[in-house]
């Protein structure tokens, strides 16, 4: 099976704007009694939904990621609550908010490079 890598590129820069729409909701919520905040599931399982592809393993260390199969979010892993049972981590979403927005820029210039290369390939006359 060919695998269209701008189509991949244009996932995972989608799935990290929903990434950081659910950050967000979760620090918009910091001060909610007993909310209790969401992650994404990991990009290989919205693929393996999306795109019916299988990325490789790199390594034998690698852990697998765990989903829920009927939304693109699970429950955040927490370490404790706040008294009025709120467990939104600010430090933790501010974090994964930073690591997101490293992402984000790090797909778009993978994207733009392979712009680039077709329009290189292309030539000057398309």
């Amino acid at each position: 099976m060919a695998t269209n890598l701008m189509a991949i590129a244009a996932q995972r820069i989608s799935y990290l704007a929903d990434s950081q729409n659910v950050l967000a909701r979760n620090i918009a919520n910091i001060d909610t009694p007993g909310f209790t905040p969401q992650s994404m599931t990991p990009f290989q399982n919205y693929l393996d939904r999306t795109a019916q592809i299988t990325p490789t393993v790199t390594h034998a260390d690698d852990l697998p990621g765990q989903s829920d199969p009927a939304s693109g979010t699970t429950p955040a892993a927490m370490s404790e609550r706040a008294p009025d049972g709120n467990a939104v981590s600010l430090t933790q979403e501010l974090a994964a908010v930073a690591k997101t927005q490293i992402d984000q820029q790090y797909s778009v210039n993978i994207y733009k490079s392979y712009i680039g290369m077709f329009t290189t390939a292309l030539g000057p006359n398309i």
